[in-house]
């Protein structure tokens, strides 16, 4: 029988299957908190563009109605609203995300401007969340 000694031993496999596997694993958590980060990061630019969207409406409807009844209810928010005699209602709602709002009632956009706080948050993951501070107004004419 021949002796050779370029072979590996067992030593040097299981050694180097220990360093491989470890640097494998380390890739492995890196690549998935990255994945976990872009989620969240898609996440919070949804709830940014559906804040967008809920302002503007909101502050259209402040504009152009005569009165308005904003409610909530778990996760969506209700406006009911009279424009030029003509009732409508909207509804700010989405199947992954919960809207609040910092008030309710009834508003009349002309008598008082409104601070509004939205805060808007996904509802598998509560602590992405983002927080909207704004001011609802009405141009008024000069002397009102």
């Amino acid at each position: 029988m021949l002796r050779n000694g370029r072979g590996l031993t067992l030593v040097e496999v299981l050694a180097s299957l220990a360093i491989l596997s470890f640097v494998g694993l380390l890739i492995w958590q890196v690549f998935f908190q990255g994945l976990d980060y872009s989620a969240r990061a898609v996440s919070k630019n949804q709830m940014q563009q559906e804040a967008n969207i809920f302002s503007a409406k909101l502050t259209r409807i402040h504009q152009t109605s005569t009165v308005y009844e904003v409610s909530a209810s778990p996760c969506k928010v209700k406006v009911d609203f009279t424009k030029q005699g003509v009732t409508g209602e909207e509804e700010f709602s989405h199947p992954g995300m919960c809207f609040e709002v910092d008030f309710t009632g009834d508003i009349d956009p002309n008598l008082e401007d409104l601070p509004l706080t939205l805060t808007i948050y996904d509802k598998n993951n509560p602590e992405n969340r983002i927080v909207i501070d704004t001011f609802l107004y009405r141009l008024k004419a000069e002397g009102n």
